[in-house]
């Protein structure tokens, strides 16, 4: 198994040792901050099997730091780093900095498509203007990461070719939506992640969330689509190792 899509802390020794003694071979790390990159090169060099991901959140696109995205770029051509990301527009904490938001994942695409790497997207209560934009901006390797959007965004992204990734969110009773687009998701554009240490799935729902909890999330979604466990696993497996060069 593996969790695509966590963000590790200092405390990721133990967690980490925990996710692989439920089986979860591999953990990709997301570092949306000059802190969480400095931590990520020193966690991969330690664990070659929990690779990073480096992008600037949209959330923090109106404050980023001196030479930040400069550093992703570098990481990016030097091959420290398995794709780009998380990157993407967000009007839930704010609809104030969207056009930042937008040149800077304007840059992040490009990056991405001129390196052939992966895009990491997040997108929270913007999927009309993430769609919009992305028309405008195509992206060559997409994954909607934590998706959460209405079914017309679905088709329009498994159409364009992007990868959905789920999260714990799609093992709470309320998410019906989701679960059913899950349900239908082709096997060959479907991830899973924990998102972690935020969005617990059940049970553990409103705890932190880690890597270890994984096998929640796979067994929902092998659930959904009908299919063994081990078929849903292998799936997503291939799908990574495609995207992240694994």
């Amino acid at each position: 198994m593996i969790d695509t899509h966590c963000h590790l802390g200092d405390d990721y020794k133990e967690v980490l040792q925990r996710a692989f003694s439920k089986g979860v071979h591999h953990v990709i790390n997301i570092c949306i901050h000059p802190s969480d990159i400095e931590r990520g090169q020193k966690i991969v060099k330690e664990f070659p099997s929990a690779p990073m991901v480096a992008g600037i959140h949209p959330c923090h696109a109106h404050e980023v730091e001196a030479n930040h995205f400069e550093q992703i770029v570098r990481l990016a051509e030097e091959k420290k780093i398995v794709a780009i990301g998380e990157t993407g527009l967000d009007l839930h904490h704010s609809k104030d900095h969207l056009e930042i938001q937008k040149e800077f994942f304007k840059k992040h695409i490009e990056l991405a498509n001129d390196l052939d790497l992966a895009l990491s997207i997040h997108c929270r209560n913007a999927y009309n203007e993430l769609k919009e934009f992305v028309e405008k901006h195509p992206i060559k390797k997409g994954i909607l990461h934590c998706f959460a959007g209405p079914k017309e965004i679905a088709t329009w992204a498994l159409d364009a070719g992007f990868t959905l990734s789920f999260s714990g969110v799609v093992t709470f009773k309320n998410a019906i939506e989701m679960q059913m687009i899950a349900s239908t998701t082709p096997l060959s554009q479907l991830l899973v992640e924990t998102d972690a240490p935020w969005l617990a799935p059940e049970p553990f729902r409103g705890k932190t969330n880690e890597p270890s909890y994984i096998p929640y999330i796979v067994d929902k979604v092998a659930a959904l689509q009908k299919k063994p466990v081990q078929v849903i696993q292998e799936a997503i497996y291939r799908n990574a190792q495609e995207l992240f060069r694994l």
